[in-house]
This record gives structure tokens, sequence and C-alpha cells, in this order.
């Protein structure tokens, strides 16, 4: 026989009303967590984020400091008010509205500069805006490479972090100048080219001379690779294939073609040059007459020696706001709010030379075409400045390292993931790159 049951008592409202809201909170922090768990694992979801936080940390504080003009773009921007008609201050005041007075660089940099002061106003945001978004091209562009040769997405994450939060590409990515605006295009036709789209790769790469003529560089890099992948089968089989130098050939063709009638099209209506030969002999000649300090300091002024900027030294400082504190006429302390420096990660800089050694070591054992990409990039983009050095006078700048970037960062990657470090050392690394980024971002504090 049971036991009759003591009714049971009716719920405590107050209680199940204070519960409630516990119970959900505690279902949405689970369904957070599970969320961040499958990012976590995801290289897709990650790369989102990373870019979404690239872009963030390049246009805040994007017209800031206000109404100041930061290293170069005293020259760019003033050209590109030139352009537009707008009047000038320091550099070009005077010249001829509707033309571009910067003629020793191509027009279409200080054009794609104007048209977005056009838009957004003679402003930072104006000035800067066309940098930001090249920077946030060459970051997909640098995916779509070490995506292209190696299988791990992993990697390719890896890599473009290590370039997203380098502090030479953070500052060119948000200043408006044409560094970053050359790299974006040739990063692209490099990209191109390993996808053997000859066609689309010589027309970017026509972009980007028509830019800056440095891309040119951008090509030997290209030429190079082939000679470092096909090459070697060319050379055991002591014969070229005649397929195999058509797309390489078209790639040449269409460069030259595309770039020489953007020249004439650009200086019919922008420049005062008879032809674009004219205006090649000018940037040529102009870049030819830019002398290097007669000093034996190590650091003379913004200009610099390649080698010593695979340590770092000789970094450029582009603009710098500070608090001075003072007792009396005696200066206490000084601290810097705004300080933009033309260099490298430290962390970045630091395994410049172990990195260099073990890609150019894998490149060799293993064939690696990520490896071999990397050091045909680093090279035709290095070693002409230091032939440069070694027998001419010209005077050459640390931020011409730029394009550099992305190979060192492969060739750091590389031997983070491939060398057997241990998996401390992998993370410490990582945490120390991540701090020297938060140690060299502009802003010191917040405005």
């Amino acid at each position: 026989m049971e036991t009759p049951r003591e009714p049971e008592a009716p719920p405590n409202e107050a209680a199940v009303g204070h519960l409630a809201p516990v119970g959900r909170l505690g279902e949405v922090l689970r369904r957070v967590r599970g969320h961040v768990r499958d990012a976590l694992r995801d290289p897709g979801r990650l790369l989102s984020i990373l870019l979404i936080a690239a872009f963030i940390l390049r246009v805040i504080w994007l017209n800031l400091p206000a109404h100041v003009l930061i290293f170069d773009e005293s020259y760019y921007v003033n050209a590109a008010r030139i352009i537009l008609g707008w009047p000038a201050n320091a550099h070009y005041v005077g010249s001829p509205p509707g033309l571009d007075p910067n003629t020793e660089h191509p027009p279409l940099g200080k054009l794609l500069m104007a048209g977005s002061m056009l838009l957004f106003g003679d402003n930072g945001i104006g000035w800067r805006l066309p940098s930001v978004i090249a920077a946030m091209i060459a970051l997909l562009a640098t995916w779509a490479i070490v995506s292209r040769l190696h299988r791990s997405a992993w990697l390719a994450l890896l890599v473009v972090a290590l370039v997203a939060f380098d502090n030479l590409t953070l500052v060119h990515g948000r200043i408006g100048t044409l560094d970053i605006l050359v790299l974006a295009p040739m990063l692209v036709a490099a990209w191109l080219a390993l996808d053997r789209r000859w066609i689309l790769a010589g027309v970017a790469m026509a972009v980007a001379l028509l830019i800056k003529v440095t891309a040119i560089y951008g090509i030997g890099a290209i030429l190079l690779y082939i000679l470092l992948t096909d090459g070697r089968v060319w050379w055991q089989t002591r014969r070229i294939p005649l397929r195999a130098v058509r797309g390489p050939a078209a790639f040449l063709a269409i460069t030259a073609v595309v770039g020489m009638a953007g020249l004439t099209a650009l200086d019919a209506r922008f420049t005062s040059f008879a032809s674009p030969l004219d205006h090649l002999n000018r940037i040529v000649t102009y870049g030819a007459n830019l002398q290097a300090s007669p000093t034996t300091d190590g650091c003379p002024g913004p200009d610099s020696k390649p080698w010593q900027w695979i340590f770092n030294e000789c970094q450029i400082n582009y603009f710098r706001e500070e608090v001075t504190v003072r007792a009396g006429q005696t200066v206490i302390s000084r601290t810097a709010t705004v300080a933009f420096i033309g260099a490298f990660n430290p962390l970045l800089a630091a395994a410049i030379p172990l990195a260099s050694l073990f890609t150019l070591w894998y490149a060799w054992r293993t064939r690696s075409r990520l490896a071999l990409w990397a050091v045909a990039w680093a090279a035709a983009n290095y070693l002409p400045y230091v032939a440069l050095a070694l027998f001419t006078k010209r005077i050459e700048y640390f931020y011409y390292t730029l394009p550099l970037v992305p190979a060192l960062a492969i060739g750091v990657v590389l031997l983070l993931t491939r060398a057997g470090l241990p998996r401390v050392v992998r993370w410490g690394y990582l945490l120390a790159y991540a701090a020297g980024f938060v140690a060299y971002f502009p802003f010191r504090q917040i405005p």
C-alpha cells in the first residue's frame, strides 16, 4: 500500500522570476563559448576576424592628427590638391592647377588620392583612405599567395597575421603615400601569375607601375620564381619548352603595352610631357640624381643603407607629438603621445637573420614552392638596393623594405612551424610579436 504523498508546494514565483534571467544568461554564455570555440577551430572565420581587426587598426583616428601631413604626405597630398585645382601649402605652391606637379612618379597614385579627397574632403580621411583600402587588398593577396603555394590554411593565417601586425605595414597602410598603393597591385599580380592568369597579372603589374616604377622589382620577382621552379627542369632536360615561356612572355608584353598606354593617357591629361618616354626619362634621371649624404655616420639622416634595414637600424621619425614636463627652464621628461615611425615590428626584425637562413636552406632541401616564392620575392625587392648602395651614391630609405614584409613573414612562419621548435617557443614569439606591435602603435594615448 502506497504511502500518500504530501501535496507539492506551489513554486515560489519570486524565486522563479529571479532564476529565469540567470538561466537565460547562462544559456547565452554557453552559446557564446560554443561560437568562440568553433571560430578558433576554423581558419576561415579567424581570417575574417583578423581582417576586421586589421581594418579597425588602420581606420581608427584616421583623421588625426587633424590638419597635419605625416612624412611624405606633404608631397603627395599637395600634388593631389594641385590636380584638383585646390590651393596647396608648402610643396608645389604656384604649380599649374590640374596638372600633376610630382613628376618623379607616374600620376595614378596621386589621382587615386585626389579622387578620395574629392569624395571625402581635404582631410585625413580623404588623404589616407586609398592607403587603407590598398593595405586590405595587400593582406588578401598575401593570403591568396600563401594558400596557393601551401595547403595549410593555418600557416596562411599566421603569415597574414604577421604582415597585418607589422609596424611598417600598419603605418603605410594608414598614411597618404604611394608605397602601399604600389605594393597591393604587385601582390595581386604575383598571385595571378601563380594561377597562370598571365594577362590579368600583366594588367595588375601595369597598374602598379603607373603608381610607382619600383614595381619593376615585382616583375623581377615573378620571373625569378619561374627560374627557381620551372627552370630546374629546363636545366636538367637542357631545353625550354615553348609552351612554358608563352605565359611569362605574354605577362611581360601586357605589362609593357598596358603600362605605356596608361602612362600615355595619364600624361596627356595630367602632365605636360610630350611622350611617355620623356616622362620615364624624367623619373630615371630624378632618381639617379638623389645622392646620399657624404658622411660616415651610421644614420646621417632619414637615408640609410640596405644592410642596416635588416637590423631595424636608421628608423625614420615620420611624425611625433609629445608632452614636455618642465621645472622652470629644465626639461624633466618628454612623453610621446603620437609617434609614427618607419620601422619593422622589432620581433620581425629580430628574426630576419635566422629566418632568412632557414628559408634558404628549406627551399634548397625541400623545394617548397612557398619557400622558393619567399626567396624570389625578397631577393628581387632587396638585392637591387644593395647593388645601388655598393656601386652608386643613390640615396635610399628604410621604407623601401615595405615590399619585403610578406616574404619575411613567410620566412618567420616557416621557421616557427618547420624547424621543430617547441610549442612554448612558438607561442612565446607570437606573444612578444603582439607586444612589439603595441609598443610601436602610433597612438600612445587615447586621443
